[in-house]
């Protein structure tokens, strides 16, 4: 049941994480093609008739997405622990049956600015990439790692040009595979800055909300400029559900550059308001959305009223990971629930990891939770 006399809640942040004028133009389409295959898209609202992109590149198709020709729903996981074994990476979501695996905190010196273009960091992201395209599995990059690192340097992330930043990982070549990041169509989607500080709760490197609003808007269009192929979005919004919390989310999401509409699930007002609204918005927008984040943490108590990440048993875990799989599904009880399904969802974090208090990996230590994935 929907909890909506529960004051919003900020979503939890995540272990290891730092807390923290739209264009009018026609949104992007791929530039490939082929007229006799059509994709019906229903729902409330109008029913949207979108060509499916012929595309070895995933490409958004109405509310869906597609890999040549047919829809891509989005099975992914973060496996950020995995770095050092990519192999282990790839067996593990082949066990679960992902088709994702989402590339973050992958700096080798977490938050520190000088690293963020090292080839100690990026040599490993080569080699994961390269697994993935390898067992035939797609991979999601996200820097949110540069913005946390910018803010560690006590710098706004916001008001900095990342323009260099994304030319880099766009024109970088992977060592292992020889191929450049921007065409490489193992890469789903980049995201941009997942998690990002709201300008109105205090953290002085959040910025205001126009610079929030003005550096999506510059950097959805700079990696849509130097990576035409490669889909960009914003990376998951928390907080959606405090009004006040300063966050123009619908002006960054209407952008034309931006694929999907981001949201994380942390706490029960994430679920049942964030999800609502947003799904619901761009509906009316024609995009889709995304369920960009959620976690399933082993814990004997919530750390706060409405947590929907932390759970005392292994069947609790599992129980909330098929209760995120009917959120992305649009089969969800709560109402109003999401407007439409889904082009998928993410969770933090696959790995294979004693299953220890406060751990949130889910993986064969976990049976129950890892079999509901």
């Amino acid at each position: 049941m929907s909890d909506f006399s529960a004051p919003p809640v900020p979503g939890l942040k995540r272990p290891g994480r730092s807390v923290e004028q739209r264009r009018r133009r026609p949104a992007r389409w791929s530039s490939v093609l082929v007229a006799s295959t059509l994709v019906v898209l229903g729902g409330p609202g109008p029913t949207i008739t979108a060509l499916a992109a012929a595309s070895s590149f995933v490409t958004v198709c109405g509310f869906q997405l597609c890999l040549n020709g047919a829809p891509f729903v989005i099975k992914g996981a973060t496996s950020y622990s995995e770095y050092g074994d990519p192999t282990e990476a790839v067996q593990l979501a082949e066990e679960a049956g992902l088709n994702v695996l989402e590339v973050t905190e992958f700096d080798t010196q977490h938050d520190v600015l000088s690293g963020t273009m090292s080839a100690a960091t990026w040599d490993r992201v080569d080699a994961f990439v390269a697994a993935a395209a390898a067992a035939g599995l797609h991979v999601i990059l996200n820097l949110s790692d540069y913005g946390q690192s910018l803010a560690a340097a006590r710098l706004t992330p916001t008001t900095v040009d990342w323009g260099p930043y994304l030319d880099f990982v766009a024109n970088r070549v992977n060592t292992v595979t020889g191929v450049a990041y921007k065409d490489d169509p193992t890469i789903a989607m980049v995201e941009l800055y997942g998690e990002i500080a709201a300008p109105n709760y205090g953290s002085p490197t959040a910025g205001t909300t126009a610079e929030m609003e003005g550096f999506f808007q510059r950097s959805l269009d700079e990696w849509h400029a130097v990576a035409p192929n490669i889909l960009v979005s914003t990376g998951g919004f928390s907080y959606i559900n405090d009004p006040h919390s300063g966050i123009p989310w619908q002006e960054i999401m209407s952008d034309p550059d931006n694929a999907t509409c981001d949201v994380e699930v942390n706490s029960v007002a994430d679920r049942d308001v964030s999800v609502p609204s947003v799904s619901s918005y761009c509906q009316q927008l024609g995009k889709p959305w995304f369920l960009a984040g959620w976690s399933a943490c082993l814990r004997s108590a919530p750390l706060f009223s409405g947590d929907l990440d932390s759970w005392p048993t292994d069947s609790a875990m599992a129980a909330h990971v098929l209760d995120m799989m009917a959120v992305s599904e649009d089969d969800h009880p709560s109402a109003p629930g999401p407007a439409m399904a889904a082009v998928g969802s993410d969770f933090w974090n696959l790995a294979d990891t004693p299953a220890v208090p406060g751990s949130c990996d889910i993986g064969p230590q976990f049976p129950d939770s890892f079999s509901a994935v």
